[in-house]
């Protein structure tokens, strides 16, 4: 594909060079430039890439997208050639995005496409999708926090909504593997930094909406803004799905001038939740009995079916719901969705138990955010016999304004409060235990600036039909700090953890 094929649709400011020079592949890092590509220069928080092109063109671009007129033609500090072409832009990463769509010959628009935005629930969400898509005889590729799945292949996630050029390589490849649909969790960055610019989405979901990224967006306004973009994206005769008892969600209903299917357990919902149940009860070693799953009615404006799942939690009766008006807009059954629903398997790092057969129950999440924190002691106070034991930090460089707000949740909720490091990145661990601790209104905590200290010391003080909640990294199994990454999964000290415990208490198990 040439140069000017590759920019139609952009606005392009000024272009200089030969235009019909075939491309060979893109790239927005300097470092992964082959001869006969076509670098886009964008500004990241850290590095700028127009700092770079210079070392992108001696590799051999033959085409260079950027903003700054003046880089691409400052005398003597790039070594133009007669076949490189310049193209300026007004937003690289627009560019960066529209030019992989066309690269990749608009793969979005041959398959059938599922976003799923929301401040939490994204993940469980885009899982149950999957499975029902899986139960429906189709295969669905899966781009999300985890992982991207397509076809037979797994890598684990950078981000939650890829790059543009990578989403688009992803979908491509689902494309040329015969996958007919895909499902992708689209972040509040991606939203704002224009990474699906050039998809289209058969369905859009929004799950909830609470406090999170603060740090990024500025106010909540923003961010809300920043969510409902994804709305933009969709595609002719698209559908929406969106949870109706959110008080931020709700008016998007009558907002948005598309298809939509709402969900809730209030009066109102197209897709309603009722005679919500918990399923047989299960334990984990000598520890309390936990509910094996949930059941639930669904009512349409049609008629009713019952669900049954192996989640647990209310938070779960939503993001089944969505699930089910996202597998009701694709087009799928009933049976079909009541089976892809009950095959849907636990998703990995959501209120994920850790079974060394002890006397007590340790749960490992995801929530990082006060909302979900909160939903998720609730869900193990319900649970519980016994106490409830918290160990959470708040991740570096990231909304401060939370951390108060989630020491407060923890401890309100708790009946102990275990504070330590989370992702501390450039920041002092002890720097955002102190912010944590403001919230903190009752003497029901204790501080361990090392995490894996803190979760020995949560299991080390559990009795029988207690519950050891470690929150905030979930499938994680690294912690950022000082710039780098350094392995550490909480399961596997809490395995640890409750192995010592039982060995020093003489318990020898089943």
């Amino acid at each position: 594909m040439t140069v000017s094929k590759l920019l139609e649709g952009l606005r392009v400011k000024k272009t200089q060079g030969p235009m019909d020079t075939a491309i060979k592949g893109i790239a927005y890092d300097s470092r992964l430039v082959e001869d006969g590509f076509l670098f886009v220069a964008v500004r990241g928080f850290s590095v700028d890439g127009h700092d770079y092109i210079k070392d992108a063109v001696s590799r051999g671009a033959v085409a260079v997208v950027a903003e700054d007129a003046v880089e691409i033609t400052k005398a003597g500090q790039i070594p133009v050639q007669d076949r490189t072409a310049f193209i300026q832009v007004s937003e690289s990463r627009e560019a960066l995005a529209l030019i992989s769509a066309a690269f990749y010959k608009h793969p979005s628009r041959r398959l059938s496409l599922t976003g799923i935005t929301g401040t939490n629930g994204k993940t469980t969400t885009s899982f149950i999708v999957k499975s029902i898509i899986n139960a429906g005889g189709d295969n669905a590729g899966l781009l999300g926090t985890i992982n991207y799945m397509i076809g037979e292949r797994t890598e684990n996630a950078r981000n939650t909504t890829p790059e543009s050029l990578d989403l688009q390589r992803y979908l491509n490849e689902m494309v040329y593997n015969g996958i007919k649909y895909a499902v992708l969790e689209v972040s509040s960055h991606a939203l704002s930094l224009k990474r699906i610019k050039g998809c289209s989405f058969k369905v859009a979901a929004f799950t909830n909406f609470s406090q999170d990224h603060l740090d990024f967006h500025g106010t909540m306004e923003e961010y809300f803004r920043a969510k409902r973009r994804l709305f933009d994206y969709l595609g002719p005769e698209g559908v929406v799905v969106l949870n109706r008892d959110d008080p931020m969600i709700r008016p998007l209903a009558h907002e948005l001038n598309c298809n939509v299917i709402t969900c809730g357990i209030e009066k109102g919902a197209t897709l309603r939740a009722e005679n919500i149940a918990e399923q047989s009860a299960q334990r984990t070693g000598r520890g309390p009995a936990v509910p094996s799953g949930l059941s639930f009615d669904v009512r349409t404006s049609k008629n009713r079916f019952r669900v049954e799942s192996g989640f647990i939690g209310l938070f779960n009766v939503y993001n089944i719901l969505v699930s089910i008006g996202i597998a009701h807009a694709l087009g799928y059954s009933e049976d079909v969705i009541q089976r892809g629903v009950r095959d849907a398997g636990a998703v990995e790092g959501r209120f994920e138990s850790i079974d060394e057969g002890q006397d007590f129950l340790c749960i490992v999440d995801y929530a990082h955010t006060e909302d979900a924190l909160k939903k998720l002691i609730q869900t193990a106070r319900r649970l519980t016999k016994g106490k409830v034991i918290t160990v959470f930090g708040c991740g570096g460089d990231r909304d401060r304004t939370k951390r108060p707000l989630m020491g407060a949740v923890a401890s309100g909720l708790s009946d102990t409060v275990v504070v330590t490091s989370d992702n501390p990145r450039s920041e002092g661990p002890a720097d955002i235990i102190k912010d944590i601790v403001q919230g903190i209104k009752k003497k029901n905590y204790m501080l361990r600036t090392e995490r894996e200290d803190a979760i020995m010391e949560a299991v080390s003080i559990a009795g029988e039909g207690d519950t050891v909640l470690v929150a905030g990294k979930g499938h994680e199994d690294y912690q950022e700090m000082g710039g780098a990454r350094h392995h550490f999964s909480d399961k596997e000290v809490l395995r640890k953890a409750i192995r010592e415990k039982r060995k020093s208490d003489g318990f020898k198990g089943r």
